[in-house]
């Protein structure tokens, strides 16, 4: 028979509301940290200063590289969000450069060096914590189940059983799994983006890596022979070409030959993720009827240009766009 502790913490990841991703972001906490605590005590005492941490890295991560929205009211942000995104634009600004890291990476970059706008984030999250997370999180239908754990509202530090947290270090692989399963299903009903579910395990599982695009450059080539960048119209010289997703990549998600084309290097990092227009929209389709024509013309086939037809056929360049704009 499972223990009732595993039992009640399953159950309060299997049946939160989907008003936001709070209390997913407050159980991968408690499991990353049973993985880290080494202690001879009956009890533990976990400080909401290192779940705090962890929520600025599990939100920082799934916004830079994805930017996925993570609360149901669209108009007003999730207040940790909000900081986060907050602190993310004061590195992008102390760095000079939008360039996506995971926060693991950067964390002790990021205290040392905006320490001031990182202890203000990490404090503003310790407050939403108490106001709206730590007590919530042992509610299941309206009833107090202090067997998760043991927390008073206002206090700094929550008190936890060293046999539970056990439990939670032995099965911490289920629990991922069931976490962010159930933190996609939430995210599904706020972002019309593709692959949710596949955003929010890879944070967990690898680095984000982008691909090399330079297999495209032999198909790109034969619609577009002299290299005329797509956004300013400028042909492009070999040391500034580069090749940009039109609908960008941290909605898609993936690499599609219907949704790449030349552009200045420059060109690219000065348009960053902003979404195209109608106009661009419709440039991109007229490349496309253009693209497949002159590969058919070419007698090419293979994986790449089926996937051109079938985008072509079923109007992606519209469906996602719209998707994106939403």
């Amino acid at each position: 028979m499972e223990n009732n502790f595993y039992n009640l913490f399953k159950k309060v990841i299997r049946e939160c509301n989907y008003t936001n991703t709070y209390k997913m972001a407050w159980a991968k906490a408690l499991v990353e940290i049973s993985l880290e605590e080494e202690n001879n005590a009956d009890t533990v005492k976990i400080d909401l200063k290192s779940i705090a941490n962890k929520f600025i890295k599990y939100y920082w991560n799934q916004t830079i590289f994805f930017d996925l929205i993570q609360g149901s009211n669209l108009v007003e942000t999730p207040l940790i969000l909000q900081y986060v995104k907050k602190l993310i634009n004061d590195y992008y600004s102390f760095i000079k450069i939008r360039k996506p890291d995971r926060f693991e990476r950067i964390e002790e970059y990021i205290k040392v060096n905006i320490s001031k706008e990182y202890n203000e984030c990490l404090e503003n999250t310790i407050k939403t914590l108490k106001v709206d997370v730590s007590w919530r999180f042992t509610y299941i239908n309206g009833e107090r189940h202090d067997e998760i754990y043991k927390y008073n509202k206002g206090d700094d530090k929550i008190e936890i059983l060293a046999s539970n947290l056990n439990i939670l270090k032995e099965n911490y692989e289920d629990l991922f799994d069931l976490i962010n399963y159930r933190w996609g299903l939430i995210l599904e009903t706020f972002n019309s983006s593709p692959r949710i579910n596949k955003k929010v395990k890879i944070i967990d599982e690898q680095e984000v890596k982008r691909n090399s695009l330079s297999k495209f450059k032999e198909y790109l080539d034969i619609e577009n022979p002299e290299r005329i960048c797509f956004i300013c119209g400028k042909r492009i010289d070999n040391q500034e070409l580069s090749i940009d997703h039109v609908i960008p990549w941290s909605y898609l998600y993936s690499d599609d030959l219907w949704n790449l084309v030349y552009v200045h290097k420059s060109c690219n990092s000065s348009k960053s993720n902003v979404i195209p227009s109608e106009e661009d929209i419709r440039k991109l389709k007229d490349r496309n009827k253009s693209l497949i024509k002159k590969l058919r013309e070419k007698d090419i086939h293979g994986k790449i240009v089926n996937e051109l037809n079938l985008a072509i056929q079923k109007d992606y360049e519209y469906k996602f766009w719209i998707g994106c704009k939403s």
